[in-house]
């Protein structure tokens, strides 16, 4: 049986390519924020301003989305960092073999064939060296 910690760890390494996705989703949201905010005409008052909300409300708005963004973002990013400092920890070929099967989504047999081992023998390694990483 696996402790808590290696099944927690193994879901979060399931994980990782939605918060690759995510992180990179973010930062173009951000991005795209900060566009709509220079387009703001609080700027120069002869201009007409872009959405029926006054300039100060808009402005305020899209500032409060920006920082609400960059902390979802900055959550992710530690959750990553997480898992990318556990994973260092780990033999180059246990390594790869984890993020073959828990961030690319392969299978644990076709794995298993790359390393010449069983799929209950690379399953137990995996389990070792991630319960070893952990501590």
């Amino acid at each position: 049986m696996q402790p808590m910690e290696v099944k927690a760890f193994k879901n979060e390494l399931r994980n990782y390519t939605f918060y690759l996705h995510e992180i990179s989703t973010i930062e173009n949201s951000i991005e795209f924020i900060y566009d709509k905010l220079g387009g703001v005409r609080g700027v120069d008052p002869s201009k007409e301003p872009i959405h029926a909300l006054p300039n100060k409300e808009l402005e305020w708005k899209l500032r409060e989305d920006i920082t609400k963004l960059e902390a979802k973002k900055i959550l992710l990013e530690r959750k990553k960092e997480y898992i990318d400092s556990i994973l260092i920890l780990m033999e180059n070929d246990l390594r790869e073999a984890v993020f073959a099967v828990y961030c690319e989504g392969k299978t644990m047999q076709s794995v298993s064939l790359k390393y010449n081992l069983s799929t209950s023998g690379l399953n137990k390694r995996i389990t070792v060296a991630l319960k070893k990483a952990l501590t």
